[in-house]
């Protein structure tokens, strides 16, 4: 009797049990289905303790599940087509063959539950990461060979990889130094840099980027960053720096990270000798090396050519503009060599269908314009989708390319050339903006909408520029010898700009940059500005961010390079200032004119650690530093205008002139 209730209960044992694996199918949660198949173990095997720990894709063990502390003398492996996803430990000694197969069969299916989630979680992965990788690629574009182009490539590298900081170095071994970096305060870049430094003679023999571990004692495992990247940033004659991204996960990044980080970087690489090409081919060629269409430079000299003579004639003039939408990513993802090839293949299709007095350009990457003498708007929407109709029945278009196009007339719906360019390239917006493969005809009533999107977004930008500036003149109110120093460095830099030639709308933007440069320091305290006494380290530190502070709280502005200019005027020419330590031509010009108009500003006013200097004296150190902190031009200019033009270089304020009439005597 006692045997056959023994068997009974083995029995109910494993009805529950089994019944057990439907609730694990049925759990959409892979935590829930862990404490589920832990939780049925556990009951079945009279064991109180358990655990369940899974390994993610960088080999990371982390627990999902678990009951007491163990120690665990039953381990049963879950792998699925050869890959260990994880371990169940128990608390069970001796299981029968029956409990061997049982806990067998939870495993297997736990396995591929596991292996499912990977799954998901990896399709997942892989389309965040192509579209943080298409994104990427769209910032670079016409990425500059200067220290603004390496730190773009620089902050796209980090973000595409969602990264903690990010440093580029170069120069040899035993030289290395940090070129561009973000995320990352000073002393973590240079901790960085010697890291990478160590790998240099590896990265240079075989050019993989590889991942791994932080060392133990480096200082920025107490901030959470254990793992990190690095990539090589090649150059036509051989490595020319390295990259770092550092991030939260003990093993770096994974593999298909390492491969879009790559494409990254050889993609800005690309970028970069192509903007190198261009420069030295300015304003010298016209015909796109690619397509061997006309380029955008010819472009406009054309289509001002072409709006006169339809003026003359009477006639009407179209302008098509097609979008290739998608080529940039299929750059990223196959390389600059398949998106040529279809760029050359689509002006092959597109050329023989046009006349003898059409012209056709490349007017940015992934843009046609064509010039349609002699059309009217319905004429040129015809032979916008015809070109478009027939290079898809060619076979020329992946599935991934479509082709968007944007036609406006001259004169019913533009009333100049530049306006001719300016709706057409609207109207192709438009387009995408509704979904893409298709053609837009402008009109008057899309050209109504889009100017009144374009003034709501200039309040909008008008508004918040008020604001921000409204904000830096309260930084500068915080302390008496600091009030209105924004306002003497805007018009002391502009002043020197327009004794540099810069044009009326660079010295625009440089009296902007000038009014709210010290907008960051919004987040120091005023006991920290104002203390007559030197800074503690940590105090430093708070100061030094103020120009990154200033370029995140610029961003939203619509200001064009006003943000890159407040961001770079604490960098140094010899390289030595911050954040970025650029250098010479990289730092801006506005930026190094901002720099020494600054300067010059708090020299000749009181400050809480100071007195004011003279004129004299202030100039005086602004030569000896010149070469190390400040550009050689840009103080010749000052000098020339302080001699020439003193009444003009300190209208706002002056009070510095009271005491030096005689500066422009000693100066000559």
């Amino acid at each position: 009797m006692a045997g056959r209730d023994h068997h009974e209960t083995d029995a109910v044992r494993m009805e529950e049990f089994i019944a057990q694996f439907g609730a694990i199918a049925h759990e959409p949660e892979l935590d829930a289905r862990a404490r589920i198949a832990l939780d049925a173990a556990c009951a079945y095997l009279g064991s109180a303790e358990g655990r369940i720990v899974l390994v993610d894709d960088v080999g990371e063990h982390f627990v999902v599940a678990a009951r007491g502390e163990g120690p665990f003398s039953c381990t049963l492996p879950l792998v699925v087509a050869g890959a260990r996803l994880g371990t169940l430990m128990l608390n069970a000694l001796d299981l029968t063959p029956v409990e061997s197969g049982l806990m067998a069969a939870l495993v297997d299916q736990l396995g591929h539950a596991v292996a499912h989630e990977n799954a998901v979680r990896s399709i997942a992965a892989h389309r965040a990461r192509f579209t943080r990788l298409a994104h990427g690629v769209r910032s670079l574009r016409d990425l500059g060979v200067n220290g603004q182009g390496l730190l773009r490539l620089t902050e796209a590298a980090c973000d595409l990889v969602e990264g903690a900081g990010a440093v580029l170095v170069s120069g040899a071994v035993d030289e290395a130094h940090v070129v561009a970096s973000t995320g990352l305060d000073p002393l973590s870049e240079y901790t960085l840099a010697g890291y990478v430094a160590r790998d240099l003679d590896r990265l240079r023999v075989d050019g993989r980027p590889w991942a791994g571990a932080l060392p133990r004692e480096s200082h920025l495992r107490e901030w959470g960053i254990v793992g990190i990247a690095v990539v090589c940033v090649p150059s036509p004659d051989g490595p020319s720096g390295t990259l770092a991204v550092v991030t939260s996960r003990i093993g770096g990044l994974r593999a298909d990270d390492l491969e879009a980080l790559q494409s990254l970087v050889d993609h800005g690489v690309a970028t970069m000798d192509a903007s190198a090409l261009r420069a030295q081919s300015a304003g010298v060629a016209t015909i796109d090396p690619i397509t061997r269409l006309f380029n955008q430079h010819y472009f406009s000299l054309r289509l001002s050519q072409e709006v006169q003579r339809a003026i003359r004639t009477g006639e009407e003039l179209s302008l098509i503009v097609v979008g290739i939408d998608g080529l940039d990513e299929l750059r990223a993802r196959e390389g600059v060599a398949d998106a040529d090839l279809l760029l050359r293949d689509l002006t092959e299709q597109f050329v023989p269908a046009l006349r003898a007095t059409d012209v056709g350009c490349r007017i940015s990457d992934d843009e046609i314009a064509i010039i349609l003498p002699s059309s009217g708007g319905l004429d040129a929407f015809r032979i916008a989708e015809r070109l478009r109709h027939e290079a898809r029945i060619a076979g020329l278009l992946p599935q991934s390319i479509a082709l968007t196009a944007g036609v406006v007339s001259f004169p019913l719906q533009a009333s100049d050339a530049e306006q001719t360019a300016r709706f057409a390239i609207a109207a192709l917006a438009l387009g995408r903006r509704h979904g893409g493969d298709r053609t837009f005809l402008f009109d008057r009533e899309v050209a109504a909408m889009i100017d009144d999107q374009d003034r709501r977004d200039d309040e909008v930008a008008q508004s918040l520029l008020t604001t921000i500036i409204g904000v830096a003149a309260a930084v500068d109110d915080r302390h008496p010898t600091t009030r209105h120093h924004s306002e003497h460095v805007a018009d002391i830099s502009v002043v020197i700009g327009r004794h540099m030639g810069l044009s009326e709308e660079r010295l625009s933007q440089l009296r902007i940059a000038g009014l709210v440069h010290d907008v960051g320091k919004i987040g120091i305290s005023a006991e920290v500005l104002s203390r007559p006494g030197p800074l503690a380290p940590d105090e430093w530190d708070e100061v030094h961010q103020h120009p990154e502070v200033g370029y995140r709280m610029l961003s939203g502005a619509s200001l064009g390079e006003v943000r890159d200019f407040v961001r770079a005027h604490h960098e140094w020419f010899d390289g030595s200032g911050y954040p970025a330590h650029l250098a010479g031509d990289a730092i801006p010009l506005e930026s190094r004119i901002l720099g020494v108009a600054n300067a010059l500003d708090a020299m000749t006013h009181d400050r809480p650690y100071r007195g004011a200097m003279s004129l004299a004296d202030a100039l005086r150190e602004i030569r000896q530093m010149t070469g190390v902190q400040f550009c050689p031009d840009v103080v010749a200019v000052l000098e020339r205008c302080v001699r020439d033009a003193p009444m003009e270089l300190f209208a706002s304020d002056l009070s510095v002139l009271s005491t030096n009439i005689d500066i422009p005597g000693r100066l000559g």
